[in-house]
């Protein structure tokens, strides 16, 4: 009986351990092979989008997208994408103009300064330009005609590693272009 209870207690925590180990991602290759990847070291981005946002976004292939001097651009805090009381007041000055011309199609971009990874700031500027365009769906713009594109990183106005640079390109741009 005592050493019944000795080899519980040596296996079961052996067990235990043995089975909390690492999971491994089995996956078939082209060629037909098994390929193992450890999926525990794969970093996830926690981007969730909601259902509603990709079926009823405007058509924003094309290009020519052009910004207008009365429609103004807004900016963010640092690792934020909430809109600031300024920021209302920005896009419901926007808006109005955005009501008005129903001629146009919308697109609302996304920026971020340099600091993070590509992968963080492209998901940081998508939530940016969500907010912007949630933002002007509530004031009356119809949701059919914008839609939304992250450039993260990638199209700086300032690059200068200074606080008003940074500030400068963590914004959202509304652009337009004619039908």
């Amino acid at each position: 009986m005592k050493k019944l209870i000795l080899l519980l207690a040596f296996v079961l925590p052996l067990t235990l351990a043995l089975s909390a180990c690492n999971k491994k991602n089995v996956k078939k290759g082209a060629d037909g092979t098994e390929m193992i990847t450890d999926t525990t070291t794969i970093p996830g981005l926690d981007i969730s989008e909601s259902t509603d946002t990709a079926s009823s976004e405007g058509d924003i292939r094309g290009g020519d997208f052009q910004s207008f001097e009365t429609i103004k651009t807004v900016t963010f805090d640092y690792d934020r994408y909430e809109l600031s009381e300024e920021s209302r007041a920005t896009l419901q000055a926007n808006a109005v103009l955005l009501k008005a011309r129903k001629d146009w199609t919308v697109l609302v971009e996304g920026h971020c300064d340099d600091r993070g990874t590509i992968e963080y700031n492209l998901a940081l500027g998508q939530k940016r330009a969500k907010s912007v365009r949630d933002y002007y769906v509530r004031l009356g713009v119809p949701e059919g005609v914008m839609g939304t594109i992250s450039y993260g990183e990638e199209k700086p106005l300032c690059s200068e590693q200074t606080d008003d640079c940074w500030l400068s390109n963590r914004r959202a741009e509304t652009k337009v272009k004619g039908k």
